[in-house]
Parts: structure tokens; C-alpha cells; sequence
């Protein structure tokens, strides 16, 4: 995947008018998801085009045709592509309209698990989608912890580390422990070892 400074946010030459004013609506909105690149969007708006080409089909033609002497009357073959894409579309619409919110700084944790994240090639499986924002708040949360102070931080350690840390166990990505005195300070020993456990043996199968 290209890096947000080398990426072309300019639509391709080949997309056809309709497609391009789709381009341009969901650039302009500016809620996509960062994992998002030109032909993930590029995908999108084909996808919006052909679903408006069927609903218009059926709402041109009616739900009813005739399918000849044989068949008589049918269900507009359109329909089931309509129906299939609209699927589609809701499925991808997530990467395309993120919730507005509250603005995330950059921060060296959200920084690292983004990479993490990427590099685990889990930024567009919808099965992942959950925890996947979860572990990024966590960390997000955790460098607001470290903007505040050492009070703050400290706090992090006995909720927000243990729990990102857990997250980042559930999804096997790196980082997936903390050192052993964190782990005391914080009571979590027993329950969050067999976390950083299971992540080396894991990343033991990768190197072997």
C-alpha cells in the first residue's frame, strides 16, 4: 500500500463522469477510513454507479417483466443485482463514512499499532473491524494518558496498557506484552503472561 505522501488522490481518467462526482462526494465528506487507498475508493464507486444502474433498471421496467411465452411473467432479473450490490455498498460503507467525532492527535502509540495493524494486513477484514478499533482507541487513549502527566499515566497502567495489551494479543500483533514489573505494579501478572505467552509462540510459527 502507497504512504499518504506518496499517494494520487486525483480520480483515474477512466472513471466515467457519474463515478467521478462519486469520487469527489466521498473525498470532499473526508470520512474515510486511513487504511482507505485509490483503488479500495476506486472499487467504491463502481459499485454506487452499478447499483444505481439496477434500481434505475427496475424503477424504469417494474419488478415485473415478461420472460416470454415460456416463463410469463418474472421478477425482474435487475432486482437480485440491485439487492447484491446494495449488500456490497453496505459492507464497504464503513471505510467511507467514519463517524464524526472527537480528532485524534498523532501519537507515537496510535502511530505503532496503525503500522502494526497494516503490517498484519488486517486494515479492511470486516471480522476484525471491532477489536481493531478498539486496540486503536486504547492507544490513542494511552498517549492522551502521556500528554497529561505522570498521574494520568500512571492510571493507564492498571486499565487502558493491560487491556490494550490484550487487544493487541487478540488480533497478534506486535506489541503483545509489557515488562514483568509493569505487569506486577499493575496486579495483571497471571492473566495478561499467557497473552504475551501465546503472542511469542505465535511469533515463534511466523520465524520458524
Amino acid at each position: 500500500m502507497a504512504s499518504a505522501k506518496t499517494i494520487n488522490w486525483d480520480p483515474p481518467d477512466r472513471l466515467s463522469n457519474e463515478a467521478r462526482e462519486v469520487w469527489d462526494e466521498v473525498r470532499a465528506r473526508g470520512r474515510m477510513h486511513p487504511s482507505v487507498d485509490p483503488e479500495m475508493l476506486e472499487t467504491y464507486c463502481a459499485l454506487v454507479i452499478r447499483w444505481r444502474e439496477a434500481a434505475k433498471k427496475v424503477a424504469d421496467e417494474g419488478l415485473v417483466v415478461d420472460g416470454g411465452e415460456k416463463r410469463g411473467a418474472v421478477v425482474h432479473p435487475a432486482l437480485a443485482a440491485e439487492r447484491e450490490l446494495a449488500e456490497q455498498i453496505r459492507k464497504w460503507s464503513p471505510l467511507f463514512n467514519r463517524p464524526a467525532g472527537v480528532r485524534r492527535k498523532a501519537g507515537p502509540m496510535y502511530d505503532a499499532t496503525r503500522r502494526s495493524i497494516t503490517a498484519a494486513e488486517l486494515d479492511t477484514k470486516p471480522e476484525f473491524e471491532g477489536v481493531r478499533e478498539a486496540v486503536l482507541t486504547l492507544a490513542w487513549l494511552i498517549d492522551e494518558a502521556q500528554r497529561e502527566g505522570l498521574e494520568a499515566l500512571q492510571k493507564a497502567t492498571y486499565n487502558l496498557i493491560p487491556s490494550y495489551v490484550k487487544g493487541c494479543a487478540e488480533l497478534q500483533i506486535t506489541p503483545a506484552s509489557i515488562p514483568a514489573d509493569a505487569l506486577k505494579k499493575a496486579g495483571k501478572v497471571g492473566k495478561l503472561t499467557k497473552f504475551g505467552d501465546a503472542a511469542a509462540a505465535r511469533r515463534g510459527r511466523v520465524a520458524s
